[in-house]
């Protein structure tokens, strides 16, 4: 038989020699970034048949029976990561922003999923009155919501104001049982990882989409003449609603001139973003209506502002009910009357249900009042 001991006696003039080794209880500065512990989460996440997947849409309102159950222990391992990200404040996705309106976004989809696990799980944990236990993955979600939309990209922001939204609609039907702390609750919220605001979402769509596009035009103009064409293609044409103005595109100097008059347009849109409600409302519609007739691709390129603040004001909303109803839990419904509408000049109404209550804030969404009904849980 062939000895290896040769072998062994002559690795060590072979291998480097040793660097002094980190502790193992060091923590790096890698290891302080929300987003290693996230894709950790990511890569534990169970993989979901289409029975599953409609089971996880459907987080709160499904039996929670043995296929529920598989799929909460399945994830067992995700919710450890998960709970570990949401402890770090700082979050960085390494996106690399020159890549323009070609920049990939993967984490999103993925923490929508990893939220609606925990808001499974979760309750699973309030059902059997593991209140403790519940709170964390709540208030891990929100930590999440944060972390997912801390870049100044509007789909990322609607996808925290989705996750948010996802622990509101967990949370609200245990107010009552759960006897949360307001103050406590109220410390938490503030002690989140702070949001992005519209106004910087609007500066990163301006340089990362508007301008960005207009350089690649140019670049590849510069480069050869006439490849332009193949950018606009890609960029533009290609979207099955594109503007007739797009494709009457046929010259270099026709498309670049589109695209530089809506520069301006952009800066006007984060004065309007800053305007407080009352005052947008009333002057946005009319720069709308006035841009989109002066500038034919402004309804294709631009973002839909209104819209956008509408699901923002909306969210708001609800995190403050949510917030309202943990101080009547405890307080009981006099304490409204310390506690403001951030969209009205009072307090939020309140109505007793039979299980629970039911606040509405004078805020209209779609046409309706936005309310927040507590208490009321999902029957089985």
């Amino acid at each position: 038989m062939r000895s290896w001991k040769p072998l062994l006696l002559t690795l060590p003039l072979l291998w480097p020699l040793p660097v002094k080794a980190q502790a193992p209880d060091a923590q790096s500065d890698l290891a302080a970034n929300a987003a290693v512990q996230y894709w950790q989460a990511f890569a534990l996440m169970p993989a979901l048949d289409k029975e599953q997947e409609k089971l996880l849409e459907n987080w709160a309102t499904v039996p929670l029976d043995a296929a529920a159950m598989r799929l909460i222990d399945s994830s067992a391992q995700s919710r450890i990561y998960l709970h570990r990200g949401a402890k770090r404040q700082r979050c960085d996705w390494g996106l690399d922003y020159s890549d323009g309106m070609t920049l990939m976004l993967p984490h999103l989809a993925k923490a929508r999923d990893l939220a609606r696990l925990a808001a499974l799980h979760a309750r699973h944990e309030f059902e059997q009155g593991h209140w403790k236990a519940g709170r964390e993955d709540a208030t891990s979600m929100m930590a999440l919501a944060r972390h997912a939309g801390r870049d100044p990209i509007m789909i990322a922001v609607l996808v925290r104001y989705l996750i948010e939204g996802t622990m509101v609609d967990l949370v609200a039907p245990y107010v009552p049982q759960l006897k949360a702390p307001y103050a406590e609750s109220a410390a938490m919220f503030e002690a989140l990882p702070p949001a992005v605001t519209l106004q910087q979402t609007i500066v990163t769509e301006k340089k990362f989409m508007a301008e960005w596009l207009l350089n690649k035009l140019r670049e590849a103009e510069r480069a050869k003449p006439g490849a332009w064409r193949e950018i606009w293609q890609q960029a533009v044409l290609s979207s099955p609603d594109v503007p007739e103005v797009a494709k009457s595109a046929d010259t270099f100097e026709k498309a670049t001139k589109l695209l530089e008059d809506l520069l301006p347009v952009y800066d006007e849109l984060v004065m309007h973003a800053a305007l407080p409600k009352e005052q947008f409302d009333a002057q946005y519609p009319v720069f709308k209506e006035k841009t989109r007739a002066a500038l034919p691709l402004a309804g294709f390129v631009l973002p839909a502002v209104d819209k956008y603040l509408a699901t923002e004001h909306r969210n708001q909303a609800r995190l403050a009910m949510l917030l309202a109803a943990i101080a009547v839990a405890q307080d009981g419904p006099e304490k409204l009357k310390e506690i403001k509408d951030p969209f009205g000049d009072g307090p939020f109404e309140f109505r007793p249900l039979d299980q629970g209550f039911e606040l509405k804030s004078k805020l209209l969404f779609e046409g309706k009042p936005v309310t927040l009904t507590v208490g009321q849980r999902a029957k089985e």
